[in-house]
């Protein structure tokens, strides 16, 4: 298949919590069967799925079950998240074997990790990181996966700039940076680290929108006043030309943490999504 120019696509990727209805890691409020027919009703085929949810579903329902419901829709689990662990000396990596046990279950091409850094936690020194992150990559390639990193705006000892130069010095072909608009709008190094990253470093784009200043706290932002693309303040049409400007060929996603979405029901979420996103590329591609 060809690749699709970022602004020319029609098929959104469904971020996992985009149409749980709660909050990382609450329980899914919505069904899982009705997630994925919501999915498929606004013509999208892809949507990604979190470990815990697995964990539980797994536990009353078959991988063939699940498979099932996918497959009548016509949609497939893309990406698994969340690693975590993957910068530390755990030689057990246990949450990464699940991940890849899951991937391979499900089809699964790409995994979502992140690095979360409670004060007074320090990220360990650059070069211990760039060989772990390094390590990571080479152990997913054996698995056909690629990982999509994502720095949190909420931890900024682990910026845009800091992941940015640490998978640069990486330098694997199935290794990059997820840009995340929330995160990558909130981090002051956000905008100028992806000026100046290659394309082929990028392996993720989530998108979301956000008021110019941040509602309450920014971990109350983060959670629960992410707005649809193109409904809040955030430079979405810089944004999409900068990577798309690059050669960055990779599907677009969409990640809406809101208090406002958790209460519509999972069409009508899919669809107010759709019809923002599409409305965004029409704007990307005008000028």
């Amino acid at each position: 298949m060809l690749p699709v120019r970022l602004p020319e696509q029609r098929d959104l990727f469904f971020a996992h919590p985009h149409l749980t209805g709660s909050t990382w890691p609450e329980p899914p409020r919505h069904p899982f069967d009705d997630r994925v027919a919501a999915v498929a009703e606004v013509g999208s085929t892809g949507m990604g799925m979190a470990t815990y949810e697995l964990d539980e579903l797994l536990r009353t329902r078959s991988p063939d079950d699940l498979r099932g419901v996918l497959a009548d829709h016509g949609v497939r689990i893309g990406e698994l998240e969340v690693l975590l662990d993957w910068h530390t000396d755990d030689v057990e990596r246990v949450a990464e074997k699940v991940i890849v046990d899951y991937a391979g279950m499900f089809g699964a091409t790409r995994v979502k990790a992140a690095a979360f850094f409670f004060p007074p936690a320090v990220p360990p020194p650059p070069a211990l990181l760039v060989e772990r992150f390094a390590g990571l990559c080479d152990r997913a390639a054996d698995h056909g996966l690629t990982i999509a990193l994502e720095p949190v705006a909420l931890f900024p000892e682990f910026s845009y700039a800091v992941a940015a130069d640490m998978v640069v010095a990486a330098d694997r072909p199935n290794g990059g940076l997820l840009f995340d608009a929330w995160q990558t709008f909130r981090d002051p190094t956000g905008m100028s680290t992806l000026d100046r990253i290659a394309a082929r470093h990028v392996t993720g784009v989530e998108l979301a929108d956000g008021h110019a200043t941040p509602r309450g706290a920014l971990d109350v932002d983060c959670l629960n006043h992410r707005l649809l693309p193109g409904a809040g303040d955030f430079d979405l049409v810089r944004f999409l030309r900068a990577l798309d400007a690059k050669g960055v060929e990779v599907p677009l996603s969409v990640e809406v943490l809101s208090a406002e979405l958790r209460d519509l029901t999972p069409r009508d979420n899919a669809r107010r999504t759709v019809s923002a996103f599409r409305d965004l590329l029409a704007e990307v591609r005008e000028a």
